[in-house]
């Protein structure tokens, strides 16, 4: 098992357990997970999931089986750099 850090390894920021919205695109989807656990940093906002956590985003990404479809706002940039 993977030791917890207290301490975000991007800015040094403390971690501390929270629950988020992780979203990810799948198959030109947007899919969101809401309730997932993760240790959040208060300094960047950077989020970390443990490897179970992320093995059952998986799981769930790949069973296409969705609760609910919600509506959001979409917006394309046209600025190109």
């Amino acid at each position: 098992m993977a030791k917890k850090r207290d301490r975000c390894p991007v800015c040094g920021g403390e971690l501390k357990p929270r629950c988020v919205t992780y979203t990810k695109e799948h198959n030109g989807k947007l899919v969101a997970i809401g309730n997932v656990p993760a240790e959040v940093c208060q300094k960047c906002g950077e989020e970390y999931f443990a490897p179970q956590v992320v093995d059952e985003l998986h799981r769930l990404i790949k069973a296409e089986s969705w609760s609910e479809t919600l509506s959001v706002p979409y917006i394309e940039m046209e600025l190109r750099v």
